[in-house]
């Protein structure tokens, strides 16, 4: 039989009373700020402290010391709202696409949505308990993620020994914004990357809000 989506309250425990939730987001807080660590080692201060930030957030959930007091509705798709989110996605990757890059309206717009939509991922859906996927789906994704996660990390780290002072510096190994420049550079194909990216969310946010 399919695994039936837990509530938060039945998530396993370890030994001792430690949730699987809590380990988990000790690690991430680990993870952010071990990231955070490297950026201020390589001189990067303003990538060091949005890492550092987003940790100590996560680390002042975790002690119960955030709350947003807001409730986010469940999402109930209709013509209409499809029709609107549509619009929106193309208004914003033909400005997005049009705009000049790393200019001060992309900034803006990149910066400002992630403010705007924190609240809303953050909070649970309005009029029911919080509930988990099964396992095995937990599972799958975490192995996906990870993956992902772990081949861009290595690829970074190593880019960053081989062209900074480490005895094999000579060696040319690009940093994946290099590998991506040429692609967000050219009009067309970064509206193709952008609206991508926000379809890509739109579909994730909308997973997470429905009942």
């Amino acid at each position: 039989m399919p695994e039936e989506p837990q509530a938060v309250s039945e998530r396993p425990e370890h030994p001792g009373g430690i949730t699987v939730a809590a380990v988990t987001r000790a690690c991430w807080i680990l993870v952010l700020v071990l990231t955070a660590t490297f950026h201020f080692i390589r001189g990067a201060p303003v990538d060091a402290w949005i890492f550092l930030a987003a940790g100590v957030v996560l680390a002042l959930d975790a002690l119960g010391w955030l709350r947003i007091p807001l409730e986010s509705p469940t999402v109930r798709e209709n013509s209409s709202r499809g029709l609107l989110i549509g619009t929106l996605i193309v208004a914003l990757t033909l400005v997005l696409a049009l705009s000049p890059l790393y200019g001060g309206v992309d900034t803006v717009l990149i910066v400002g949505g992630g403010v705007l939509l924190v609240p809303i991922i953050w909070v649970g859906p309005r009029g029911r308990e919080r509930a988990i996927p099964p396992r095995r789906a937990i599972r799958r994704a975490a192995i996906a993620w990870s993956t992902v996660i772990v081949i861009g990390c290595a690829w970074e780290i190593v880019a960053f020994f081989l062209g900074h002072g480490a005895p094999a510096a000579t060696t040319p190994f690009p940093a994946l914004s290099d590998l991506l420049d040429p692609l967000i550079a050219w009009p067309p194909s970064r509206a193709l990357l952008i609206a991508l990216w926000l379809l890509g969310g739109y579909v994730l946010l909308r997973r997470g809000r429905q009942p």
